[in-house]
Order: C-alpha cells, then structure tokens, then sequence
C-alpha cells in the first residue's frame, strides 16, 4: 500500500509531503492517521524546522475527501470525522520547532486550514487561497478558522471566512498569511536563512512566539470550532450546499 504521507529528513530539517496527488492531496481517514503519528514522531527529531508540502503541482491540499466527509452525516457522525484533524493542526501549530507550509499549488478550504496551521507560509506566485467553507453552510472543521486569528489581523481573519473566496497569492501576502512568493521547483535556497540557526535557537524562538500568540486556551478554541461545524453539518443548508457542489462537479 502507498503511503499517503511522505517523510523526508534532511541536513537540519525535515519535509512531510502530502501524498495523493490524483485527489488533489485531499484529506482521508486513513491520510490523517498517517500525518498525525508522522509529526508526533518528527517531533522527537533534533530539527531546525519542519517543511509541510503537497506531492505534484496542482494543488497542496483540497481539503476533505468528500467520499468520506458527505453531507448526509448526522453531528455526531461529522465530529467524529473531523476531530482526529483538529488534533493533526494542534500539534502542528505546537510543534517545537517553526513549520513551514510550502505550498506548491492551490489550498482550498481543509487545505488552508493546514497551511495556517504551520507558522509560515511559502507559496508559488499563480495559486489561490481559500477559506470556502461558508459557501458550504458551515464553517472550519478543524480548528482552523481559530488559527487564523491568530496569523492574520482580526478583522481580515473574519473577512476571508465570511467572504468564503478564493484569494490570489498576491492578495494573501498584502493581508500577510503568506510569507514568501516562490517558484516552482525553487529548491533549498528559500530555507537558507533558517538552515545557519541551531536547532537549539529555533527552539527558542518558537517557544517565544507561542507566548506571544497566547497558545495557552488554543486546543480548547480549537475543539469548540469543531464541535460548532460539526452541528452546521447536519442542517439542510450544508446538505443542500453539499448536493449542489457534488451536481456541478458531475457535469
């Protein structure tokens, strides 16, 4: 069986890839027990940073697998499925080195939760960016709608969740969710800054961000964003909203 979550170590640093490009690395039940045990074992790891990238070019992550995440779920059935990812995006975000979200292609509702989930965000100059859900009657499933508070300012955060568009990679580095514009292929070179720190330095200034974030109540945050989507799943706006984006893809 392929693996779904790739795991590369390098000089100094590691590289988790996404590994299902023929679904756009959308997100399954087994991919997110995979990406869950991989950073709780890199973090025992004596890294600089950890990179998080998507396999192919089309895109870094779609979101949820929708064969698995379906609009007909009743709330229980729904926090059950999207909780185990809430997990993943917490250890992420509390990873004791910085993260870095490369994103080789677009990130699109699930996606731009995990991109958010890391500290920094690399991404090439013709992707799009976009917190969608909303178009879907409900909102972040993982937790990461309450991460991007804390990336972005307050009300730009509340904008792009309720505005539910896709944003170029321009408009996301003038807001400041993305850090770096990139190339395709543009190789080790844009990590070069952090590749002359220590691991023990990295460390700190990590440890040094979270407090300045205020980390502290961020799972219990978290969890209840979870359990608010997990309700909107079961109404008849979500299902409906469901219907009609599964219609339009079949054409």
């Amino acid at each position: 069986m392929s693996q779904l979550i790739l795991v590369e170590k390098k000089e100094g640093y590691a590289v988790l890839t996404l590994n299902r490009p023929e679904k756009m690395n959308a997100i399954s039940k087994q991919m997110t027990k995979e990406f869950y045990q991989a950073v709780i074992d890199l973090k025992k790891e004596n890294l600089k940073f950890l990179v998080v990238t998507g396999a192919g070019d089309r895109a870094f992550c779609a979101g949820g697998d929708l064969s698995e995440l379906h609009g007909e779920m009743n709330a229980a059935q729904a926090y059950a499925k999207l909780h185990p990812m809430k997990e993943v995006l917490y250890e992420l975000a509390t990873f004791p080195v910085p993260t870095i979200a490369v994103l080789n292609g677009q990130a699109r509702g699930g996606g731009c939760e995990i991109a958010t989930a890391c500290d920094f965000r690399y991404g090439t100059e013709d992707a799009s960016f976009g917190f969608v859900q909303a178009n879907l009657g409900i909102i972040p499933g993982w937790g990461g709608g309450t991460l991007l508070y804390q990336r972005v300012k307050s009300d730009v955060a509340a904008h792009w969740l309720m505005d539910a568009d896709m944003y170029t990679a321009n408009q996301v580095y003038r807001i400041g969710w993305l850090h770096k514009m990139i190339t395709v292929n543009c190789g080790e070179d844009i990590f070069s800054s952090f590749l002359n720190k220590t691991p023990e330095q990295m460390k700190i200034f990590k440890q040094q961000y979270m407090d300045h974030m205020d980390f502290q109540t961020l799972s219990e945050r978290m969890e209840r964003e979870v359990r608010q989507c997990s309700l909107l799943w079961e109404s008849d706006e979500h299902k409906q909203a469901v219907r009609n984006f599964e219609a339009k893809r079949k054409r």
